[in-house]
């Protein structure tokens, strides 16, 4: 009988070749856990020995900030006349005062314009209609159409820009992955 030191590869290789894929996960996991480690280090050693930085804030004026309620009440005295008067003659509406001339609706409108809509011709949050098609396309066309109130130059404003976003998009695709996609 020979015996022979070499032991045949085919007994240990089905259970060698799974303990490599587990010694090698948890040598990764170390391997990165060692490196996180080192970078918290790294980034809290970094944030003790920086030194301040003084870029020189600009002095701000810090009466803008501070309620002026005198202020406040002149501001809205025409406001508080106009509607005292209107208790008074329950009957009388906004523009019956504007077309009689009278000095309580002087400089006032008669529209509103809430959230920023557009009011007397305004675009928008001053972003033209073609921008709200293109950067949201089909929304931004929606929201030029109610913010409008339905201007049809507006509406078609958003829809050539939704156009040149789609085009843009498609074309970038494209080119990304060489037009394997399509």
């Amino acid at each position: 009988m020979i015996i022979s030191n070499e032991v045949p590869l085919s007994i240990f290789k089905a259970k060698s070749s799974h303990f490599n894929l587990i010694d090698m996960k948890k040598l990764h996991f170390k391997i990165l856990s060692v490196f996180m480690a080192l970078a918290m280090l790294a980034a809290q050693t970094h944030s003790l020995s920086a030194k301040p930085l003084n870029m020189g804030v600009p002095s701000v004026d810090e009466s803008v900030f501070s309620l002026d309620e005198t202020a406040l009440d002149a501001a809205f005295a025409g406001l508080d006349k106009l509607d005292q008067y209107l208790d008074e003659n329950q009957g009388t509406t906004f523009s019956e005062l504007k077309e009689s001339g009278s000095e309580l609706v002087a400089g006032l409108s008669d529209m509103a314009a809430p959230m920023g809509a557009a009011a007397g011709g305004d675009i928008p949050l001053g972003i033209p209609a073609f921008w709200w098609g293109c950067i949201l396309g089909w929304v931004g066309i929606l929201l030029i159409y109610i913010f409008t109130d339905n201007d049809k130059e507006a509406v078609k404003k958003s829809f050539y820009g939704c156009l040149v976003g789609t085009l843009l998009g498609v074309g970038i695709y494209v080119v990304a992955l060489g037009g394997d996609g399509i």
